[in-house]
């Protein structure tokens, strides 16, 4: 290593999971632009296509033989493609700020099967991982689910990111409540980007309780609701004080940081997702409750997930 270079111990390891596709490169522009070169590591880490060891005895046999001079090309294009989507990602890399040294690329042939390898590598010491919502088949995607997806209850040990399109990565949207888990999604937030030049906006909703909910819509709140609501930001002030400072502590200005409360009759989530778009923010942070019951498990979904499936050039990071 230089002497300019990283060490062990002074940076964040990046699991950046690609897939060679259009989705994958706007994630690593994303990535790019939201975490701090001098102190970030990226891997990209792509999980290629092997054909088993029986494939190569196939001139044995006729039928094949004229069929494998098709399936070698498939492989050859397949990885030149790899490489062209690679020379890319480098540069984008490069051109924003990242060393040499900051940089790995890691590929390696299918073992168990995509998702458990990206599982597997992913307790290599890294700090987060982040992958796209969509990958090159838009249509198994659709029928099967994406990998995104069902990475999600896999990846509890690290925060995972998920990319929706390119976001806007200058601002980002704090979901706040009083559970462990939003503060640690704050912790992660400033540990993992603290020196970089995001805007952080924490927020809390409101929900107003079964006695105000019979006034739904866009009825104007009435001076009951309002002073519930005043009441409830007093009560949860503390924890917004709490947020900032654990923000400041990993290194984010002061005046990089803002608070704010919603009100909503309605679903908190649909509430601080619209919030989320109305101040521009292209990141979405959300903590993830494991202490679900399972009617809340199986009826509404977890707070997570109904927030991916919403994602449009937007990213959400889940932090338990």
């Amino acid at each position: 290593m230089t002497e300019d270079s990283l060490e062990i111990g002074n940076y964040r390891k990046i699991l950046l999971a690609t897939d060679g596709s259009e989705q994958s490169l706007d994630v690593v522009r994303y990535v790019s632009s939201s975490f701090f070169p001098q102190s970030t590591q990226v891997v990209l880490f792509n999980v290629g296509t092997e054909f088993p060891e029986v494939f190569w005895d196939m001139d044995e046999n006729p039928l094949y033989r004229s069929k494998k001079p098709k399936v070698m090309r498939w492989l050859a294009n397949h990885q030149v493609a790899m490489g062209e989507f690679m020379e890319i990602a480098l540069k984008i890399l490069e051109n924003a700020g990242f060393s040499d040294d900051a940089v790995e690329v890691k590929t390696q042939a299918k073992r168990i099967g995509i998702l458990a390898d990206i599982v597997q590598e992913s307790y290599q010491n890294y700090s987060a991982l982040v992958m796209g919502q969509s990958g090159t088949s838009k249509i198994k995607d659709a029928i099967f689910g994406s990998l995104a997806h069902r990475l999600v209850g896999k990846i509890k040990h690290i925060p995972m990111v998920i990319v929706g399109g390119l976001p806007a990565s200058n601002r980002m949207m704090v979901a706040l409540d009083e559970s462990i888990e939003a503060m640690r999604v704050v912790t992660s937030i400033a540990d993992l980007t603290g020196a970089g030049s995001q805007k952080t906006i924490l927020c809390h909703a409101l929900r107003l309780p079964g006695m105000f909910r019979f006034a739904s819509g866009q009825m104007p709140f009435t001076e009951r609701e309002l002073d519930w609501l005043e009441y409830q930001k007093n009560k949860f002030r503390p924890y917004m004080d709490e947020a900032v400072q654990r923000l400041q502590q990993g290194g984010v200005p002061s005046e990089n940081i803002s608070r704010r409360f919603v009100a909503t009759r309605g679903n908190p989530i649909l509430k601080i997702i619209k919030t989320a778009r109305k101040k521009d923010c292209g990141t979405l942070a959300v903590g993830r409750r494991e202490a679900v019951s399972f009617g809340e498990a199986y009826f509404r979904g977890r707070f997570s997930e109904k927030i991916i499936d919403m994602l449009e050039n937007m990213a959400v990071w889940i932090v338990n």
